[in-house]
């Protein structure tokens, strides 16, 4: 074949793989990777914090700080003290106060009579309310109480309500399941309400916002469409939709689009402290600046991190919850907002469209220094245009998406070229000589799948184990001492894996890996894993009782156990293979078991095994919910007991009942709760829920 055919095939080559790569990015975004979705919001917060804005002016922060903490005593204050804190925003000349806090439950007649008078007296507080989105927290509310809420908070319900083509809406949004309003005597006083419901994305971080819900048939604006609302002196509000979804809302003659959800973008005005923020002690001691206060929204709120109420948002993870709404409130008074409305996806498509077919294009006809050239300025314009977009017209383009398609495009046109001036063979060998010796090039050569690498993506049940006080027994023992008893105690171990068809995988030191469900199937791996780290807890016990008659050192262990998707085969060198599972499963299996020495368990499950054997083990309880190291996703950690580890069990529907007043943030009662389980029934768990509950800042899950 001349050279003029081979630069003929090879174009057609490139340009048949360039299409290919197209509609393969194409497919993508219309699947929504999500690694994909989380970088494009990464490339989002980059945008948003290299923006220049202009400084607040209409917001400032009443803050519940550490200065009037320590002044007028730990939070919550007296009504009384809030109600003359209204009292003197109103003498200053605040246009608006928005209240961050909630008042659910009564203080006394008095204070809650004062601070009532106090709201009713300018007209010009809002109250927050929440929405419950969650079935399960309803259910402690009563449908009695519920009803009271939702006559509570009807009169704040958008009485207009636009729709395009006067057709009723047809579109399926988030529905709450409840609310939880203020105690009436102050919802009635109120000049407005409205939720304060924040709804983070996949990773964490707030970049959109819930402006409007829609609760038994109407729609109900967020507290800070209500504090802009006041602050513009009660203008009507209006609800804009369509038949796909909501659209924007107007605020008197101000118009914010939202998505179809009825979210709108947050445009924050730069990290935690943009916003003016007045010590409360200053303000009811007279020596706050009133020009900070008149004539703005005085949004009171926490800004000590004691208290909690961060937030995670493009500008830091320790954001104060309080100025996410200041800013949102600032937003929507100024009006210039960031939008990602539904069109946006056709513009990202179209460009993705055209970027691929004029690189595939133009590329097979450069060498490789100008299809870099070609593809590095292409990649640099459409930047420069998504800022632009972003920057000057408030609108999210994608960008991620583009890029891969880009430098997909140019590496297969490079590749194509590369492959197709040179011999299949002699590529294979050139490319294969690093990985394998000279001697076996030839055979790989030959039969390319004769040896193979990796393996394949299963489901299966990995089982970590760990001795408890390794180190003090290697101390105390002579070295020939310490790997005979090692050597019975991996006998034993071993002998239990076995013993339920599983595989060991390594021994890592003390610690043993076991697999379930491979390399021979097993169906129900997750219960041959629970019941192996039974009978090795048991065979332990013997072990330690024949130990402390022969004096030697006690020791105990600590058993993880997840079930999930991994790899699982052949992997290693050329030279030596080893049988074995990796993945994302195996680690947090690993990250499991350490998390025994935290809360003095035995045995840990991951929710995913927990779903398979819950019917065969009851008694397996559900201890906390955690965020591993590495790992964004929260997940489940249940307790299986071993058989005579505790007298009863009767006392497990108390510990429920203990962990569910933690997982509803009721951290008192479930101290105490916890305290009297520990010193009952001596459960470790509960003795670390109920340190954990006592102490003064908000508490976090545990870490592995």
């Amino acid at each position: 074949m001349s050279e003029t055919a081979t630069a003929l095939a090879s174009a057609r080559l490139a340009r048949f793989v360039g299409v290919g790569l197209t509609l393969i990015v194409v497919v993508l975004y219309l699947l929504g990777i999500p690694l994909l979705e989380f970088l494009e919001s990464k490339t989002y917060d980059i945008r948003l914090r290299a923006q220049r804005v202009s400084p607040p002016r209409a917001v400032t922060i009443a803050a519940i700080d550490e200065a009037s903490l320590a002044q007028l005593g730990r939070w919550p204050w007296s009504r009384v003290t809030l109600a003359k804190l209204v009292d003197r925003l109103d003498e200053v000349g605040a246009r608006a106060v928005a209240f961050d806090v909630f008042f659910p439950e009564p203080e006394s007649l008095e204070a809650d009579e004062l601070l009532a008078r106090a709201f009713g007296g300018g007209r010009k507080v809002v109250l927050s309310t929440l929405f419950l989105l969650n079935r399960e927290e309803t259910r402690h509310l009563g449908p009695e109480r519920q009803e009271e809420a939702k006559r509570a908070i009807a009169v704040h319900a958008i009485g207009n309500v636009e729709r395009i083509g006067g057709a009723r809406e047809q579109f399926s949004m988030t529905t709450p399941h409840g609310i939880i309003v203020n105690i009436p005597g102050l919802q009635r006083s109120a000049a407005y309400a409205g939720h304060i419901n924040v709804t983070p994305d996949p990773d964490g971080t707030v970049r959109r916002v819930p402006l409007v819900y829609r609760y038994d048939g109407r729609y109900f604006p967020s507290s800070d469409v209500q504090a802009a609302r006041a602050f513009l002196g009660g203008k009507e509000l209006v609800l804009h939709t369509a038949s796909y979804g909501i659209t924007g809302i107007q605020i008197g003659d101000r118009y914010i689009p939202t998505d179809e959800g009825g979210r709108l973008l947050v445009r924050y005005r730069g990290r935690a402290g943009t916003f003016a923020a007045v010590p409360i002690a200053d303000i009811l001691d007279g020596r706050a600046d009133p020009a900070l206060l008149r004539d703005r929204v005085v949004l009171i709120g926490n800004t000590a991190q004691g208290i909690g109420d961060m937030r995670v948002t493009p500008y830091g993870d320790l954001f104060p919850g309080v100025e996410v709404r200041a800013s949102i409130i600032e937003n929507l008074l100024e009006g210039n907002v960031l939008q990602r409305p539904d069109w946006m996806s056709i513009v990202d498509l179209a460009a993705i469209v055209l970027l691929g077919l004029a690189l595939t294009w133009l590329l097979p006809r450069m060498g490789v220094s100008g299809g870099a050239l070609l593809a590095l300025g292409v990649l640099t314009v459409f930047l420069v245009l998504a800022n632009y977009l972003f920057t000057v017209q408030g609108l999210w383009l994608n960008v991620v998406y583009p890029s891969i398609l880009v430098a997909l495009a140019f590496a297969s046109a490079t590749l194509v070229r590369y492959f197709s001036t040179e011999s299949e063979k002699r590529h294979i060998k050139a490319a294969f000589q690093f990985y394998v010796p000279p001697a076996v090039v030839e055979e790989i050569a030959a039969d390319v799948g004769k040896l193979r690498l990796g393996g394949e993506k299963r489901d299966l049940t990995v089982l970590f184990s760990d001795i408890r006080g390794f180190t003090s027994m290697s101390e105390a023992l002579a070295p020939e001492d310490l790997v005979k008893l090692l050597n019975v105690y991996f006998t034993e171990m071993t002998e239990k894996v076995f013993d339920h068809q599983g595989s060991l995988d390594k021994y890592i030191g003390d610690a043993i890996m076991a697999v379930f469900g491979a390399p021979i199937a097993a169906a129900q791996h997750p219960h041959l894993a629970c019941r192996t780290a039974l009978d090795m807890i048991r065979a332990l016990d013997v072990l330690r009782a024949q130990w402390r008659r022969d004096g030697l050192p006690d020791i105990g262990i600590g058993i993880g156990i997840n079930t999930g998707p991994m790899i699982v085969g052949n992997m290693g060198s050329v030279s030596r293979f080893n049988y074995t599972v990796v993945g994302d499963a195996v680690n947090l299996a690993s990250r499991i078991e350490s998390l025994n020495k935290v809360y003095g368990t035995n045995i840990l499950l991951s929710e995913y095994t927990y779903e398979h054997v819950k019917d065969e083990f009851p008694h397996a309880r559900e201890i906390d919910r955690v965020q591993v190291r590495g790992r964004a996703q929260v997940v489940g950690l249940y307790e299986l007991i071993p058989e005579g580890r505790y007298a009863i069990l009767d006392w497990l529907g108390e510990f429920a009942s203990a962990y569910k007043l933690l997982r509803n943030g009721d951290y008192l009662r479930a101290a105490r709760r916890f305290e009297q389980l520990h010193a009952r029934v001596g459960d470790p768990v509960s003795a670390h829920h109920a340190k954990a509950c006592r102490t003064p800042r908000r508490r976090k899950s545990d870490e592995a």
